[in-house]
């Protein structure tokens, strides 16, 4: 078993409503699975802002009339600077993945998305799609942000906040674990062991956390 973690940042980054459409189910010629949300995933993504920033939007509004953000929406889909959303893409590569059994793959994923649910707290999972590839591929795209009281919009867009360079090797050590653990369970006897070595992360965008910088309202 060969894993694998990728993190949209830069010119990965999911920054507009195009970019977001490019990961619809539609797209891609294979069996898929969906875990969180469903095969409109703009739509998805539109319900989800609505949820995380409505509040702070409103009250920052009645703060500031002169000012007033009709849509954080589309604010953030028309901005040159910061993205709609963050794609995060984990594949496991395994060859005989089709003789396994698929109620249990789908398992190991969802305990995936557990991982990242405990992990990064302010990163709101939109979407989570499954696909039966060459290797197994999950495809998540969610929305990082940041609580602050002490600023005008109390909750905002911040992925420099929520994909810090030690939480993503934390992330990517974490999952790597976990999808071992996982795999041991159920398929002990189909499966090579992997001993994650915290030495040898290989996150292939990892380095462009370095030296990242956000517009901030």
């Amino acid at each position: 078993m060969r894993f694998s973690l990728y993190i949209g940042t830069n010119k990965y980054a999911l920054s507009t409503e195009d970019d977001i459409l490019k990961l619809s189910p539609v797209n891609f010629e294979c069996q898929h699975k969906i875990l969180i949300g469903n095969k409109d995933i703009l739509r998805c993504t539109q319900i989800a802002y609505k949820k995380i920033f409505d509040k702070s939007i409103d009250k920052y509004n009645k703060n500031n009339p002169k000012k007033e953000i009709k849509s954080y929406y589309v604010k953030i889909n028309e901005s040159l600077k910061q993205s709609l959303a963050t794609g995060i893409l984990i594949k496991i590569n395994e060859k005989n993945y089709k003789n396994l059994a698929e109620e249990k793959i789908i398992q190991l994923f969802l305990n995936q998305l557990k991982v990242i649910n405990r992990l990064l707290k302010n990163f709101y999972i939109v979407s989570a799609i499954l696909y039966f590839e060459k290797s197994l591929t999950l495809r998540i795209i969610g929305i990082p942000y940041v609580k602050d009281n002490s600023n005008e919009l109390a909750v905002r867009i911040s992925k420099s906040s929520c994909f810090t360079r030690e939480k993503a090797e934390e992330l990517r050590l974490k999952l790597q674990i976990q999808a071992n653990k996982d795999f041991l369970k159920f398929f002990i006897n189909k499966t090579k062991n992997i001993l994650p070595d915290k030495k040898k992360i290989d996150i292939r965008q990892l380095g462009l956390f370095e030296n990242y910088r956000e517009n901030r309202i």
